[in-house]
């Protein structure tokens, strides 16, 4: 989800020995990232238009019907999509992180299967109330779109990539963690721990957490279900993705989305 930490837990990833590729989204102090997003800018500009093309965006709070990921426009995208990953990263080992592809996995799935089946994800998790606040300040949304926002986008992603090795983090081990954190990411990729002393304060800034430690906004709707998709997602309880599933169940069935 956008907000959580991505950009810090990207610039740790590429000291480590990946690449976001050849066009590289410059950094912005005015939109909270000074320090860089680490992301692929035409791989942003792609997921964008596809969005486009479905009359949606990065901040319709919707899930994307699976209607919409069959037919020729679908089709179309997942050609440009593996002709702009071989332009991209070459022969390198890419880092792709965009918040768009939470809700734009079943796009991706067909040519993670075919090509890149060694694919690894990694979730990173902040509270939603943290997220909320932060797309307020930085978009002016208000805090219930925040919040359906960071609901889908957090399910979309643990739904869709269940079938792949993957690691759940938090934007809180990230900050207070930031060692233990990034040696658990090095072994999990399976890259050299030696790569670990170069992930320095210029990639994992505290400095740039304006929101913590903050409570249910009075009169927002829907915190007995928020709430209990977060603290599932950050457990290690038994039967996480059965209870994720009834959680989204309900939660979607609220919203009235029939997806």
């Amino acid at each position: 989800m956008h907000r959580s930490g991505t950009s810090a837990l990207g610039g740790a990833l590429e000291a480590l020995g990946l690449t976001v590729g050849k066009t590289v989204m410059p950094p912005s102090a005015k939109q909270g990232n000074p320090n860089g997003y680490y992301e692929n800018l035409a791989l942003t500009n792609l997921h964008d238009e596809f969005l486009a093309s479905i009359q949606s965006s990065w901040h319709d709070h919707a899930p994307v019907p699976d209607k919409q990921f069959s037919g020729t426009e679908a089709r179309h995208f997942r050609r440009e999509l593996l002709q702009l990953l071989v332009r991209e990263f070459g022969s390198d080992r890419p880092l792709i992180k965009d918040p768009r592809l939470c809700r734009l996995m079943p796009l991706w799935l067909p040519v993670i299967k075919k090509y890149f089946p060694q694919a690894y994800f990694i979730l990173p998790i902040r509270h939603p109330v943290e997220v909320a606040c932060s797309l307020n300040k930085r978009d002016q949304f208000p805090l219930n779109r925040g919040l359906k926002l960071w609901v889908v986008h957090v399910l979309e992603s643990e739904r869709t990539t269940r079938s792949f090795k993957r690691l759940f983090t938090t934007y809180d081990q990230l900050l207070q963690y930031p060692a233990e954190t990034t040696v658990r990411l090095v072994r999990n990729l399976g890259l050299a721990t030696t790569a670990v002393s170069t992930v320095g304060p210029d990639r994992i800034d505290t400095a740039l957490r304006h929101y913590t430690k903050l409570s249910w906004p009075a009169g927002e709707p829907h915190e007995d279900l928020t709430l209990s998709i977060h603290q599932t997602l950050v457990s290690d309880e038994p039967g996480k993705e059965e209870k994720l599933d009834r959680l989204r169940k309900e939660y979607y069935s609220r919203m009235q989305w029939n997806c």
